[in-house]
C-alpha cells in the first residue's frame, strides 16, 4: 500500500524496485581503506573474542575452592607467589593456598580460578586476606565469551564505518573484499549554462552543478563521469544519454526540467530505454523538477538546476540508487 503521507518514500521506493544492483567488479584493499566501501562478501569472526581467559580487574587470581568459606569472621590466608604480566602466557605457580597478582588483561588459565579485587583483600608482605567468597571464573572473561571464532560479523552489502574497522582489526582481518565504485554519468543542461572557465555574461549560469554533484556522488560511494553541458535539443541529448548509459551504471541530469511548455527531461528519460519515466514530479517542496526513470536496467536520476534543489534531490533520490547499485542496505528514511 503506497504512504500517501510521504510520496517522497512512495518515489524512492517505485525508483528503486525497477532496477537490480549492478555486476559491478570487486577488488580487495586494505582495512585502513575501508570506510564507507561496501562489502563484496560475507565476514565471520576469525578467533574468539577474547581470544583467552583474561581478567578484567586488578587483584590476584586464586583458586576458587580457598575462598568458597572465607568471610569477615573466618578470612582466609593466602600466599602470592608471582604475578602475571600483561602479555605472559603462564601462570607458573598458581595451586590450592597460592595467589598470583593479575592487572586488567591478564591471561588466566583453564581451571577452577577467580579473581579477587585489589581493594577487596589485605595485603601484608607475601600473604592477602581474602575475607569474602568468590564464584567461580569471577571476574575473569572467559574465552569466546564476547564471540565465539566463525560467529558472523558483517554481511554482503554493509557499508563500513570506522567502529567496524576498530571490530576487524582485533580480528586479524586487515584486508577486505568491496564492490567497486558505480559509474555515475553527469549531465549539466539547459541554454542558459556555460562552463564556469568561460568568461560570465548577463542571462547565463555558471555551471557549479558539475563540481557540487560531483562531489556528492563521490560521497556516496559512486565515480563521477561528467558528460558535459547538454543544450536542450532532445535527439542530441537523447543520443549522450544513451551513449553515457553503455559503459555508465547510472546517470544524473541537472536542469532542462522542461522547454517550452513540454516536459523535456520525462521525454529525454523515456527515448533513453524502458520503461522510461517512473516519477514525473513529487508533491514536496521543489518537487516537480525531479525525474525518475530506468533505462534497459539503468536508473536515471533528474534534479533541478537550482544548485541548493540539485543537492536536495540527490540526497533524497542519488544516495539510495547508489547503495541499491553496490547491493547495500538503503534507509527507509
Amino acid at each position: 500500500m503506497a504512504n500517501n503521507e510521504n510520496p517522497v518514500i512512495d518515489a524512492r521506493k517505485k525508483f528503486l524496485d525497477a532496477f537490480t544492483a549492478a555486476d559491478l567488479p570487486i577488488e580487495t584493499i586494505p582495512l585502513l581503506a575501508s570506510r564507507d566501501r561496501v562489502l563484496a562478501q560475507d565476514l565471520s569472526a576469525s578467533l574468539d573474542d577474547p581470544p583467552y581467559n583474561r581478567s578484567i580487574m586488578e587483584g590476584y587470581v586464586l583458586c576458587h575452592s580457598d575462598v568458597t568459606k572465607a568471610s569477615e569472621e573466618t578470612p582466609v590466608s593466602l600466599k602470592v607467589v608471582g604475578e602475571i604480566k600483561v602479555g605472559q602466557d603462564t601462570a607458573l605457580g598458581l595451586e590450592p593456598g597460592k595467589v598470583l597478582q593479575v592487572t586488567t588483561g591478564s591471561f588466566i588459565p583453564a581451571g577452577e580460578y577467580a579473581v579477587v579485587r585489589a581493594w577487596d583483600v589485605k595485603r601484608s608482605g607475601d600473604h592477602i586476606k581474602v575475607n569474602q567468597a568468590a564464584k567461580p571464573n569471577e571476574n575473569i572473561e572467559m574465552q569466546g565469551e564476547l564471540k565465539k571464532k566463525g560467529t558472523p560479523l558483517f554481511k554482503k552489502g554493509h557499508r563500513m564505518t570506522s567502529a567496524d574497522i576498530f571490530v576487524l582489526a582485533s580480528q586479524g582481518i586487515l584486508e577486505v573484499s568491496v564492490v567497486c565504485a558505480p559509474k555515475v554519468a553527469l549531465f549539466s543542461s539547459g541554454n542558459e549554462v556555460i562552463a564556469p572557465t568561460e568568461p560570465f555574461k548577463i542571462g547565463a549560469i555558471w555551471d557549479c552543478n558539475r563540481y557540487g554533484l560531483s562531489s556528492l556522488i563521490e560521497a556516496a560511494g559512486g565515480q563521477p563521469l561528467f558528460q558535459g553541458i547538454m543544450k536542450d535539443n532532445l535527439s542530441q541529448f537523447t543520443a549522450a544519454l544513451k551513449q553515457s548509459l553503455e559503459t555508465a551504471d547510472m546517470a544524473v541530469i541537472s536542469g532542462g526540467t522542461a522547454v517550452g511548455g513540454e516536459d523535456f527531461t520525462a521525454a529525454l528519460v523515456n527515448a533513453a530505454g524502458s520503461p522510461g519515466t517512473l516519477v514525473n514530479g513529487i508533491p514536496m517542496r521543489s518537487g516537480k523538477p525531479i525525474v525518475l526513470g530506468v533505462a534497459n536496467g539503468k536508473p536515471i536520476l533528474c534534479v533541478a538546476g537550482h544548485p541548493p534543489e540539485a543537492a536536495r534531490g540527490f540526497h533524497l533520490f542519488g544516495e539510495a540508487a547508489i547503495a541499491h547499485l553496490m547491493g547495500a542496505e538503503v534507509p527507509v528514511e
